[in-house]
């Protein structure tokens, strides 16, 4: 039965991105950060329909639009992003020639993208909210106008993320030829199903995957994810490196959580999954020793861990692969806030050689992106490490010994590139010819690098709690 409680969370922000748009308009006011403010309390207001909502199914448009636990659970991941991309933007957006109010627009647009991802099981309502999500990507990959690599940024971004769409497009209507649906349960059934060839359908889902795997970046589809992290404002590769991934995974979680079955064409989805998690981890972990922009780094530390997300989707395990999602934001966001710290008017530090020193100069901010790097790297007792013993517990109990062993070793490498950083950060001496100065004057950035400390820390000693709501909200699949 339609109830429009299903559509409350995103209405409330769709109406403030459109509410955000007229007043940047109507008021076109130098400083900008009144709309990020606006923008945050309408985020909030949808964080507070998602809590009311918690434990009640609803629905809309004939069941097309799901509001469960578990999209609302990711709905409040979101409103958290984009709430520290928000705070992370009110300074940096004038610092660094970027000043233009539709970014909250866009931001606001881009997530409710992702909530009509997440709350669907419709595959053709779930490409909507992918287009919308891509398209509000692609402009704020370019908002810093006179920058070059912001510009290259986006056009790769639009030119690739088309390709990909087009590959999604084609792939749904393969599937809805041969499985008459584009219903996630009605796809699963036509699978499982022991009727005749199943050979138009399989090539329709393997390109639904790639569609999907570009949006997160997977091996071989991850090229433009450090070119579009490095060009892009500091804030929206935070944004690109966690949000679309959530999102993607979240729609991937519930396509396959009763797709693996005894046929051949389920056994042959999942090994070619098997070998693009394998190709994700090593491929992304080893490239990422060759870098020494900061940013490039962290792009290819992104890729990597879309590897160790995925061994989550293999075994079948989606508690450990939400609670992943969940530590992932705190320590992601985390580390790029630390690197938007790194940085003045007009200027931005993301070379390596830069951080030479930086840890005793500027302690808070060396010492945040520390933790976070470690966390990342998955050393206790952070939440990257309980991230990774969920995932890597749940392959070893259904079987998967040896993408266990080839992921461990992967996470190996990836130690040697994140204390790289840290090694520069406390043992190195700055370059006489390449002083470093920042500006420390930005009071919502503090509160951003303090509050994903906290997450990380707390997830990684306490998890018992968020891992008690994770299970009620996964339980509603």
């Amino acid at each position: 039965m339609n109830n429009l409680a299903a559509l409350s969370p995103l209405l409330c922000v769709v109406l403030g991105a459109l509410l955000v748009l007229l007043l940047e308009v109507l008021f076109n006011k130098e400083n900008k950060s009144y709309l990020g403010y606006v923008s945050l309390a309408f985020l909030a207001g949808g964080a507070a329909l998602c809590v009311r909502s918690w434990n009640k199914l609803y629905s809309f448009f004939n069941g097309t639009l799901i509001l469960d636990n578990l999209a609302l659970f990711f709905f409040l991941l979101f409103s958290l992003a984009g709430a520290f991309i928000i705070l992370l933007s009110l300074k940096y957006i004038s610092d660094q020639e970027a000043n233009h109010g539709e970014l909250y627009s866009l931001l606001l647009l881009a997530l409710s993208g992702m909530m009509i991802m997440v709350s669907s099981p419709d595959l053709l309502v779930i490409f909507l909210g992918l287009e919308v999500l891509s398209v509000s990507c692609y402009a704020l990959a370019g908002l810093k106008r006179k920058d070059e690599k912001s510009a290259e940024a986006a056009l790769k971004y639009f030119l690739l993320g088309s390709f990909a769409s087009a590959f999604l497009v084609l792939g749904l209507a393969l599937l809805y030829g041969a499985a008459h649906s584009m219903v996630i349960s009605g796809i699963i059934e036509y699978f499982q199903a022991g009727t005749a060839s199943k050979t138009m359908g399989l090539i329709g889902l393997g390109l639904v995957i790639v569609g999907f795997a570009f949006k997160i970046a997977l091996v071989p589809f991850h090229m433009w994810t450090p070119d579009v992290y490095e060009g892009a404002p500091t804030p929206m590769t935070a944004f690109f490196s966690v949000a679309p991934k959530s999102a993607g995974f979240a729609v991937l979680l519930r396509i396959f959580l009763d797709f693996w079955g005894a046929s051949a064409e389920t056994e042959f989805v999942f090994w070619a999954l098997w070998v693009l998690s394998v190709l994700t981890m090593v491929v992304g972990n080893l490239i990422a020793l060759r870098q020494t922009n900061v940013k490039r780094i962290l792009a290819y530390s992104s890729i990597a861990h879309a590897g160790y997300m995925l061994v989550a989707v293999l075994a079948g395990d989606q508690s450990s692969l939400v609670f992943y999602l969940t530590a992932y934001l705190f320590m992601n966001v985390g580390a790029f806030a630390a690197l938007i710290g790194m940085s003045k008017k007009g200027k931005e530090y993301n070379e390596l050689e830069d951080f030479a020193g930086i840890g005793f100069k500027y302690p808070w901010i060396g010492g945040t992106f520390a933790v976070f790097l470690i966390s990342l790297a998955g050393f206790p007792p952070t939440a990257g490490f309980l991230a990774k013993f969920y995932v890597f517990s749940a392959a070893v109990r259904v079987g998967l010994v040896p993408l266990v062993v080839i992921g461990v070793l992967a996470s190996l490498i990836s130690v040697f590139y994140y204390l790289r950083i840290v090694v520069a950060m406390y043992m190195r001496e700055p370059s006489p010819d390449r002083e470093v100065t920042i500006d420390q004057e930005n009071p919502a950035l503090f509160l951003v690098l303090f509050l994903c400390l906290y997450g990380v820390l707390q997830l990684g000693i306490f998890p018992g709690n968020i891992l008690t709501i994770i299970r009620m909200a996964v339980s509603f699949l």
